[in-house]
């Protein structure tokens, strides 16, 4: 495996502190999440001795007492980490990303020892309660046909007075020692590529005073989900076996079973690039984040699409609206006004490391002779060999030139994006190698457009694990995605404009230029998408990340 460099957490213009102001050395009183009494929102330390007893003093699950002994210093909000990388020289000042910050310093503060398990188990309760209440019904609705049967003439009434099961007694018994718990609402950053969403994200998680937290990637997010169905389907199968029945209740509901797995691991959850272009994950959003958001889980994003715009006449985007307006009301959205990115005026020296071959022709020019005297280089005089890496789903990828410590890996185009490659395999791929060549990279059209979506798909992950890329290529990263026409697609060309017919109905259906509402949802998507990757691109082919990983 590759052996990695401890380097700033986001990228050239970022930062990363040290664990200064670490949460967990906070001596705290335990407090008790699952048992409230009353909502009261007490901190111990602000109290006179006498006014406060452990027996008689509950607390709120969003917020953390504190010792009066040892109070903690408090935590340094992003807009202070902002400021002092400003003063310092680090960062320039830019109005959008001071906002920005402005704004998570506020859910940080809000944060301060949230925990979602009293919200948790407070869905549980209530399944559990519903759960006791059909059953109550259905031994009533027994008892009831027992006496019939027998000329009995007792009364529904007498027979739940006598058996203790008056439901409706105990369902105001239940409300009225409910209680009411806070969640706070997470934030949906969306704007431009390059103009520091994914800084300001990874600065957030950093300093975020929660315990539980997890910061990943979105593709990597839906594979994991979907691995997860795929195992619990798997389980299922061996334990009941195949049955003609459809079982629609919640507990055996794979997409809501595998929400309530990830709200029991996190309170936090922050996603990096939140994009929605392949139907699978589409259909399914709705039931997951729904009911992860039902068990008091806080959802931090960026994305380069405001909500509204995310899957954006995609096939039966019917089914996926709903999931916009939960999004919208379980998180703040906040649009990034910003058009500077960062990437491209940090970014020097590509063409050392990527080349564009003159008139397509990869073998006879110029870009596979420099290819080639820079896996020399980074080879170091070992000899490059041939090695089968392990990848999800007990499958292997054959990498037929890499140096066998996991520095450099060499590949074309067709070997990972022209054959059934996903987040996970390339993950893996990113994980291993420091250096990564890809070589004969081509137009990238719609016809091909299951080759971008995988182009797009690498590029994220290998940007991710910050890999140094070196690539050949027909075009400049721009240049490289066309559409049927042979003309380079923008956000506002017409093939962009949404067809509302699919999303009245729910269906795919033609258009009268010959395109699907799906076809031009690939070329609207695809579009935004590799406007992003064309940014990564750059920074991962210029001179400042290579030398970065030779460090």
């Amino acid at each position: 495996m590759r052996r990695k460099v401890a380097t700033s957490f986001s990228r050239c213009w970022s930062f990363q502190t040290r664990g200064q102001h670490d949460l967990g050395a906070r001596k705290v009183v335990p407090c008790p999440s699952t048992t409230l009494t009353s909502f009261r929102r007490i901190v111990i330390g602000m109290l006179p001795p006498a006014q406060h007893s452990s027996s008689t003093i509950t607390f709120h699950p969003r917020y953390r007492p504190f010792s009066t002994s040892d109070p903690p210093a408090p935590a340094l909000s992003i807009s202070d980490v902002i400021k002092n990388k400003i003063d310092s020289g680090e960062l320039v000042h830019d109005h959008a990303q001071q906002r920005a910050a402005e704004r998570l310093a506020r859910l940080q503060l809000t944060l301060d020892g949230y925990d979602n398990t009293a919200a948790s188990n407070a869905v549980d309760e209530e399944a559990a309660a519903r759960t006791r209440a059909r059953k109550a019904a259905a031994d009533v609705e027994a008892d009831e046909s027992d006496d019939k049967k027998q000329g009995d003439t007792a009364t529904t009434d007498e027979h739940k007075t006598q058996n203790g099961e008056d439901s409706s007694d105990q369902s105001d018994a239940s409300s009225a020692t409910k209680e009411r718990i806070v969640v706070p609402r997470g934030m949906f950053l969306h704007g431009a590529v390059g103009t520091g969403k994914s800084m300001l994200m990874d600065t957030f998680y950093e300093h975020a005073p929660v315990n539980r937290k997890r910061r990943v990637h979105f593709h990597s997010f839906m594979a994991d989900v979907h691995s997860r169905i795929h195992k619990l389907k798997q389980r299922d199968l061996a334990l009941y076996g195949r049955s003609f029945a459809v079982d629609t209740s919640e507990e055996r509901n794979p997409i809501r079973r595998v929400a309530t797995e990830l709200a029991a691991e996190v309170s936090l959850l922050c996603f990096d690039e939140f994009q929605v272009y392949d139907v699978a994950d589409a259909l399914i959003l709705s039931q997951l984040f729904g009911e992860m958001w039902r068990r008091g889980l806080v959802v931090v994003a960026t994305s380069n699409r405001p909500p509204r715009d995310l899957y954006e006449g995609g096939i039966n985007r019917g089914y996926f609206l709903p999931f916009i307006a939960m999004l919208r009301r379980h998180c703040i959205v906040h649009e990034f006004k910003s058009s500077t990115d960062y990437r491209r005026l940090l970014s020097d020296g590509i063409d050392e490391y990527f080349f564009v071959a003159d008139d397509g022709d990869f073998d006879g020019g110029g870009a596979k002779v420099k290819c080639d005297e820079i896996f020399r280089e980074l080879l170091g005089g070992t000899e490059a060999t041939s090695i089968e890496l392990d990848v999800a789903f007990n499958r292997s990828i054959s990498v037929k030139q890499a140096h066998p410590d996991g520095i450099i890996g060499r590949f074309t185009f067709e070997e990972l994006c022209n054959v059934e490659l996903g987040a996970s395999d390339y993950r893996s791929i990113a994980q291993e190698f420091q250096f990564i060549i890809i070589e004969e990279i081509p137009m990238l059209t719609l016809k091909e457009h299951d080759q971008a979506r995988r182009f797009i798909t690498l590029i994220d992950e290998l940007y991710e694990a910050e890999c140094a890329l070196i690539c050949s290529a027909v075009a400049a990263p721009d240049e490289l995605f066309h559409g049927r026409e042979g003309v380079a697609v923008k956000k506002d060309t017409p093939e962009s404009i949404e067809t509302k017919v699919g999303e009245m109905f729910g269906i795919d259906v033609a258009q009268s230029s010959g395109k699907t509402v799906g076809e031009l949802a690939s070329v609207r998507e695809l579009a935004f998408a590799f406007e992003r990757a064309a940014s990564r691109l750059t920074e991962m082919c210029s001179s400042r990340q290579f030398a970065k990983n030779l460090s």
